[in-house]
């Protein structure tokens, strides 16, 4: 028959170890929220003592000034300064309020400067469409990376190029700094077609097709023919095909002209 030895030394050894190590961790945990607690309170009597000082001489916080505002609300960044208004202008968190300003869509960067005495100052970089998108559904103002920056209203949209077609958002940099200065004011559209090549359309709604590549030189050689066009010629023509290099392929709405 088998014997099972029973070490009674060696159970008494490892409960009291067990207990050692109870009691360590007990006392350990009490002194860190003694601490911290200890401390918050250190903090409090500062914070007050620095309140009251404020108080006394006039540091309290009680002006913003905002400065390169266009398209956001001064009420959109006075949100973020309501809780400390009356408060020591010396515990106002600019890192953090400068933070979470600039996770607007509209700005590109943001400076605060405290005078350390009432005033918080801040100077709003806002970025400039490029164009204005519409995805089938709504207007939206782009950036230059192609991004979307906010939804745009049918009364803004005027003074903006107006793209559409699949990523031409994305293909819209590239595009826009291709088009000669002489053409920028009769363009009004531009469509991406079939993920590869421009559309572009003038502000007496003529329909000019460019090629894949080498869209910019078809871009100048449309100027030469828009400057020889008269206004009567305008309504008459369809549209305009320049996707063969040196060519284009006038179709008024009842026959075609090929111009080498």
């Amino acid at each position: 028959m088998s014997r099972i030895v029973i070490n009674k030394r060696k159970i008494r050894s490892s409960l009291v170890l067990k207990i050692i190590l109870f009691i360590f961790s007990l006392f350990f945990i009490f002194t860190i929220i003694f601490w911290l607690i200890n401390t918050n309170l250190k903090f409090n009597i500062i914070s007050n003592y620095v309140h009251s000082l404020s108080k006394k001489y006039d540091y309290l916080f009680t002006e913003i000034e905002i400065n390169g505002l266009n398209n956001i609300s001064e009420i959109e960044i006075n949100k973020y300064f309501e809780k400390y208004y009356n408060k020591s202008i010396f515990f106002i968190p600019i890192k953090e309020i400068s933070n979470k300003i600039e996770k607007n869509n509209w700005i590109e960067k943001v400076k605060l400067k405290n005078n350390f005495k009432n005033k918080i100052s801040i100077y709003v970089t806002e970025f400039e469409p490029i164009a204005v998108y519409f995805n089938g559904d709504q207007y939206l103002f782009i950036k230059e990376s192609g991004s979307v920056i906010d939804f745009a209203d049918e009364k803004e949209i005027q003074k903006y190029l107006i793209l559409q077609g699949k990523n031409a958002s994305i293909q819209a940099s590239e595009f826009i700094l291709s088009i000669p200065n002489e053409l920028k004011s009769l363009i009004v559209k531009a469509e991406y077609v079939n993920n590869r090549r421009w559309d572009i359309y003038t502000k007496e709604n003529l329909r000019v097709q460019l090629p894949e590549v080498g869209y910019k030189k078809a871009m100048n050689f449309f100027i030469d023919i828009y400057a020889d066009l008269h206004i009567s010629d305008l309504t008459k023509i369809e549209h305009i095909d320049l996707r063969v290099s040196e060519k284009a392929i006038i179709k008024f709405y009842n026959k075609n002209i090929n111009l080498l």
